[in-house]
């Protein structure tokens, strides 16, 4: 068995998915990543910030759910590219999409994503992390940043891919978990669902990276 599937069929896939999520996005709390900053430093400082945020906010997630996914949401868009990230997602089909079909399926992926992973890491104000390796300022515009993530059930080593915009600013595009490509998953998950649904729309609609997702892999 593969290190990947290794890792899924033991913590199961729900557990996987969450540790993923909050894995990868447990780096972007940072107002504004600057062109100065170096990723690898970002990466390692903001950790700290996104798990105060679950810390302070997770009390919420059952009686005002809203309120916490909103606070989740408020440390997450300034350096998650979720437009880049839902294009990939969307795959060949984003070009057969509307400006509108596109900006839908934005919206539907961000929200479902905050969602999904602010549940899953309710209970995650314990965890630590850390960067392997830290290397100095990047000459180039792309990066690949490996951190490790201690929990109870071990250690999960997860690369973050970060892209530099026009602005100077290093934006979370990807992640890969054990060699778990999370961005193909999720592309895999929207081409199987236009097989189903035909519809674009429908597809839109229906999308839930949390549900389905575990149901196509477990």
């Amino acid at each position: 068995m593969n290190t990947s599937l290794f890792w899924i069929s033991r913590l199961g896939f729900s557990r996987w998915l969450r540790l993923v999520l909050c894995a990868a996005l447990v780096s972007a709390v940072i107002p504004a990543a600057h062109a100065e900053q170096n990723p690898y430093t970002m990466i390692e400082g903001v950790s700290q910030k996104l798990l105060g945020v679950i810390r302070t906010n997770a009390q919420y997630a059952n009686s005002d759910p809203q309120r916490y996914y909103s606070a989740v949401e408020g440390v997450l868009n300034p350096v998650v590219d979720f437009d880049f990230i839902a294009r990939g997602v969307m795959g060949r089909y984003a070009k057969q999409a509307t400006a509108t079909q596109r900006s839908r399926f934005t919206s539907t992926f961000r929200r479902d994503l905050v969602a999904t992973f602010a549940r899953g890491v309710a209970n995650f104000g314990d965890l630590d992390v850390k960067v392997v390796n830290p290397g100095t300022m990047p000459s180039g515009n792309r990066v690949n940043v490996l951190q490790e993530v201690r929990s109870k059930e071990g250690i999960t080593k997860v690369s973050y891919t970060l892209v530099r915009n026009r602005a100077g600013q290093w934006k979370l595009i990807n992640v890969i978990l054990n060699g778990v490509n999370l961005g193909k998953t999720f592309r895999s998950q929207f081409s199987q669902s236009m097989q189903t649904y035909g519809d674009l729309d429908k597809v839109i609609s229906n999308w839930s990276a949390g549900e389905d997702v575990v149901d196509k892999v477990s």
